[in-house]
């Protein structure tokens, strides 16, 4: 498949003032809608590899990295912003896929969990491998100082982007 550049060349600016508006706005907007839609069909070459979809591989990413042990639906529905009944079927695809399996609370039978199978995180973990390596040795070439300061941006970001989604649920 042809790469498509999503790239837009902006003019060279005059004077300081439009070179720090046209960095605000290809900082503030550009770059991130770039690196949301690459990181998309990213995820989405994964995911046709395990047969889910992309919210699947996130959801089954959130149990992976966050869950101090095994979590219930209502759990991933809270920290996904999704419904019951929508996690109740990524569960289900996860499941069939051979990725989390699902039991009951033994004290109380009406109470299931879930938690992603070992061999499915080793499987998984293999296919982000690259794109590990690949993330770490880029953030080495940067100093302490400008890592810190990179740092202070995504965090901004990950704070505006869930503020936006708590106000459009």
């Amino acid at each position: 498949m042809r790469q498509i550049n999503c790239t837009v060349e902006m003019p060279k600016p005059a004077s300081s003032r439009k070179k720090r508006n046209a960095l605000i706005l290809r900082v503030g907007m550009e770059l991130g809608r770039e690196l949301s839609t690459v990181s998309i069909f990213f995820h989405q070459s994964i995911a046709n590899k395990l047969g889910i979809n992309v919210t699947d591989t996130r959801c089954f990413e959130l149990m992976s990295r966050y869950a101090q042990g095994p979590i219930t639906a209502g759990d991933l529905a809270r920290a996904t912003g999704l419904t019951t009944g929508a996690v109740t079927g990524i569960l289900d695809r996860l499941e069939k896929a051979g990725l989390v399996e699902r039991f009951r609370d033994a004290s109380d039978r009406r109470k299931v969990f879930v938690r992603p199978c070992l061999e499915a995180l080793q499987r998984v973990g293999r296919l982000y491998q690259g794109l590990a390596a690949a993330s770490l040795k880029h953030a080495s070439s940067y100093s302490t100082k400008e890592l810190e300061l990179i740092q202070r941006f995504f965090e901004g970001s990950l704070k505006i982007l869930r503020d936006q989604t708590a106000k459009s649920s």
